[in-house]
């Protein structure tokens, strides 16, 4: 997995879960197994969910999605 930056509770994640988002497969969510309440909605582009492509699209949303205090 690329580098995480910090979730906003601080912490990096180990790893990143990917969830559905119940629009037909144009939209998923994805969160750290950090704290569990910041979770990003991002474009899957209809990879399928367990696909690295999916994960290289969730890790660029969480990468990419701003955070307070410049982190």
């Amino acid at each position: 997995m690329s580098t995480l930056k910090p979730c906003p509770c601080g912490k990096v994640p180990n790893q990143l879960d990917i969830t559905d988002a119940g629009q037909g497969g144009k939209w998923a969510n994805v969160m750290g197994d950090c704290c569990g309440f910041w979770e990003i909605e991002f474009r899957a582009e209809y990879s399928p969910i367990e696909s690295d492509e999916c994960m290289k699209l969730a890790i660029e949303a969480w990468n990419d999605a701003p955070r307070s205090g410049g982190i």
